[in-house]
C-alpha cells in the first residue's frame, strides 16, 4: 500500500512547472524582458483594481450607515469621538 502525500506531490508539480517555464525562456519563445513588462503591467492593474474595488465597498458601506439615524453598535464609539473632538 502506497502512502502519497499531497504536499510533496504538489511540490514536485511546481518544481515540473518550474523547469518547463526556464526551459520555454532559455529556447527563446518568449524574451524575459517582455515577460517582466507584462508582469509589471499586470501588478499594476492588479493594484489600481483592489483601490478602486476597495474604495467603492468601503464608499457604499459609509453611504448605507447614513441613511440610519443611529447605528447601535457605533453610537458610543461616535459620541466618544464627538467629545474628544470638542474637548480638543
Amino acid at each position: 500500500m502506497t502512502n502519497n502525500n499531497p504536499k510533496r506531490d504538489k511540490h514536485k508539480k511546481q518544481q515540473e512547472l518550474g523547469a518547463r517555464l526556464q526551459e520555454f525562456y532559455d529556447l527563446g519563445y518568449v524574451s524575459k524582458r517582455r515577460a517582466l513588462g507584462f508582469a509589471f503591467l499586470k501588478g499594476l492593474a492588479t493594484g489600481a483594481g483592489v483601490f478602486i474595488g476597495g474604495t467603492l465597498v468601503i464608499t457604499l458601506l459609509v453611504w448605507a450607515l447614513s441613511l440610519f439615524d443611529q447605528v447601535p453598535f457605533l453610537d458610543s464609539i461616535v459620541q466618544a469621538v464627538k467629545t474628544s473632538l470638542e474637548k480638543n
